[in-house]
């Protein structure tokens, strides 16, 4: 998505498409992996903003209200952030070098899972899963 469509809907939403709003979308646009607060401040800094940190986590809330990025818990780690996707996914997270990836399951055996649950009288309405561990750089 580009600049436009985001200017159109902040401004639907009766807000300004500030410089600062302007650089958090083009971040999250352009990043395969999610992002923490401080990721965001570095990146943000290198591009010549310098939000407080408080504006930073009060536009990632306007963000995940816009339905743009939604929160991404990674175990005891702080709180990461990613763009909303496509399709469902799920992490691979390295305890070495803290390299986040996506992995895609069969959906098909998510969804029997589900249904099993289902039968068992839970009623599953959402889930996140992710794997933890060493990538092969972090191993050798």
């Amino acid at each position: 998505m580009n600049d436009s469509h985001f200017h159109a809907l902040y401004r639907d939403s009766g807000l300004r498409f500030t410089a600062v709003r302007r650089e958090l979308v083009r971040l999250f646009s352009v990043s395969s992996k999610p992002l923490s607060v401080s990721d965001l401040l570095e990146r943000l800094g290198r591009r010549g903003v310098q939000p407080n940190k408080t504006t930073v986590y009060r536009e990632l809330e306007t963000l995940q209200k816009l339905g743009v990025i939604q929160p991404v818990s990674l175990g005891e780690r702080a709180v990461f952030y990613e763009r909303l996707a496509q399709e469902h996914h799920h992490h691979l997270v390295c305890l070495g070098c803290e390299r986040v990836e996506d992995v895609h399951l069969d959906e098909q055996a998510i969804r029997r899972e589900e249904r099993r649950l289902g039968r068992q009288g839970f009623l599953v309405s959402r889930h996140a899963l992710e794997f933890f561990g060493w990538c092969i750089q972090c191993r050798t």
